[in-house]
């Protein structure tokens, strides 16, 4: 059975709330274009290397596909703490866009 932190889990959980929202946001008010893979969300452990030389059983990293807000396709994360502070920025942009047209 794959166990993972208390905190990684509210982490994680707060990662796709955030994601939701924003999608949200842009599809509502935005021309819409994206990519079929927008919001994935993907956790990698580590492997029996590093088991075998004493690192505990665990995250690895974290990617988060998104076309949309990411500054590329795939974002890698070293953790879910850095994989939330990102979208947390990329939501507090979307978030103030009001998508008016410029004149």
């Amino acid at each position: 059975m794959v166990s993972i932190t208390e905190q990684e889990q509210q982490e994680l959980k707060q990662i796709w709330q955030l994601l939701d929202e924003a999608y949200h946001h842009y599809f509502e008010h935005s021309d819409g274009y994206c990519k079929s893979g927008e919001g994935f969300v993907g956790v990698e452990f580590n492997n029996f290397f590093d088991r075998r030389d004493g690192e505990s059983f665990g995250i690895k990293s974290v990617e988060i596909y998104s076309y949309v807000f990411g500054p590329k396709r795939s974002n890698y994360f070293k953790s879910t703490t850095e994989a939330l502070s990102a979208v947390k920025a990329w939501h507090a942009r979307e978030m103030a866009d009001t998508y008016e047209e410029e004149a």
